[in-house]
């Protein structure tokens, strides 16, 4: 039978029906009343010469390679190889891994420039997170302890250029990404082999007004996640002049596809339908970047979705298929995705690493402190652009500076709040230390880097 084809009233109902969360009466069926978060967390590799100079380590190379170790170490824990299917590493002749998966539905993947990604399950427990983090980087212990390996976590590669890193993963889909970007900016190939994030997956909520709250709510902490958390001042071993160059390099790769959506039209009445229409018009106007049928394939920067919906290309009209491949092809800073993915901050450093997380449960997850959030945000949404900008060069702005340390506070105190099977004592009066250390003084992950390199 063939597949039916797309149109935009079957976009608009699959928007509403699976990316902005699973059906109500689903959600409050579920026994486990407490929201779910995961993470995807990023990391580059290197290696050491003899004189202690750092190299870039590629997936796949002749002999022990890094994707061969880490399978055979992950195996050991359980985790099982997933691989593309019909597709191979052209230069090396090996099967292409897409995935190395685990029990517990956590598992690594891999970014087009060799970045190593953690990506957890849904966990209904604070802890649950932080350990699933733990034992997968414990697999990259063991994988540095066998060999000449070492693993980081920065926004942006502080030590390698592109051209050293290159294109590690050889799929049409990322060779389709790489030709589109390049014919905009020098930022495509940045972003795709320069850049690690730390994505915090949230819940949309159980009803309409949850939902509708939480994803403005999300989309007006990205510039002040972005600025708290910054960590990218160096890339290619040259200070670049911002704290989160990373974000400044998404900010300026493809307006058409990243950035937030205009929360000021969408903020008045928090209304389902007007969150709906606001991003079936974002996926509706987006240049198709790759369609599987065509391969690598370079379109006509004309070829938006709503362009092929009316207009078949070589005889091809779109299906649901080539909608979801599409979506997974835009990169705003709130991706819906049946849940919120949240985009906005730099892969921190690993003793950090969970204070972003308690940062959107604490200001998300209660109705009371989301309200606050709502109240403190709602007056700056005219001025997101411009605060996305400013966010680029972290605590600097005096008005994200001012805010931050209020959100700071309130996702504390909201994060005590939440029900004691999910909340972690330890993880609390760390971010206590964190904001006493960092935010309140001004200072992010970035700022102590640049003044190790000083001395």
């Amino acid at each position: 039978m063939a597949p039916h084809l797309l149109t935009i009233e079957s976009c608009r109902n699959f928007i509403e029906a699976y990316l902005l969360g699973p059906a109500i009466e689903q959600k409050n069926n579920l026994q486990n009343k407490v929201d779910s978060v995961g993470v995807e967390l990023e990391c580059f590799a290197y290696t050491f010469d003899a004189q202690r100079n750092r190299f870039p380590v590629k997936l796949y190379e002749s002999g022990n390679t890094l994707m061969k170790t880490l399978v055979q170490v992950s195996e050991k824990h359980g985790g099982i190889a997933r691989y593309f299917e019909q597709n191979k590493i052209q230069k090396h002749c090996q099967p292409a891994i897409a995935a190395i998966d685990f029990a517990d539905g956590s598992n690594f993947q891999f970014e087009p420039g060799g970045q190593i990604e953690i990506s957890t399950a849904p966990c209904h427990s604070f802890k649950k997170v932080e350990k699933t983090i733990q034992l997968m980087q414990q697999i990259l212990h063991e994988v540095s302890h066998q060999t000449n390996f070492h693993f980081e976590q920065f926004g942006t590669n502080p030590w390698f250029s592109v051209d050293e890193i290159g294109m590690q993963m050889d799929k049409p889909r990322y060779r389709a990404m790489e030709n589109y970007f390049n014919s905009l900016n020098r930022y495509g190939r940045q972003m795709m082999l320069q850049t690690c994030s730390l994505q915090v997956n949230v819940d949309t909520g159980a009803d309409w007004t949850t939902r509708t709250k939480r994803y403005i709510a999300a989309n007006l902490l990205a510039p002040f996640a972005t600025a708290i958390f910054a960590n990218s001042p160096v890339t290619a071993g040259k200070v670049n002049g911002f704290k989160s160059y990373r974000s400044y390099i998404w900010q300026h790769l493809d307006n058409s596809r990243t950035g937030v959506l205009e929360i000021e039209q969408l903020s008045g009445s928090f209304s389902k339908e007007k969150i709906v229409e606001a991003y079936l018009h974002f996926a509706l106007h987006a240049p198709v970047i790759y369609i599987e049928d065509f391969g690598d394939e370079i379109l006509p920067s004309y070829v938006t979705l709503a362009y092929w919906i009316a207009n078949p290309i070589k005889g091809l009209f779109p299906t649901l298929a080539h909608f979801k491949n599409h979506l997974s092809l835009l990169f705003p800073e709130v991706r819906l995705k049946g849940y919120l993915e949240l985009r906005s901050i730099d892969a921190p450093p690993p003793e950090w690493q969970m204070i972003p997380v308690l940062f959107y449960c604490g200001l998300l997850y209660t109705d009371e402190y989301l309200d606050k959030t709502l109240d403190l945000l709602l007056p700056e949404s005219a001025r997101l652009p411009l605060l996305m900008e400013q966010a680029a060069y972290g605590l600097q702005s005096d008005d994200i500076f001012k805010i931050a340390k209020k959100l700071m506070g309130m996702a504390i105190e909201g994060f005590s709040t939440l029900p004691v099977s999910y909340t972690d004592q330890d993880i609390k009066q760390l971010t206590d230390t964190f904001c006493e250390s960092f935010t309140m003084q001004r200072k992010t992950f970035a700022d102590d880097l640049l003044h190790e390199l000083k001395k």
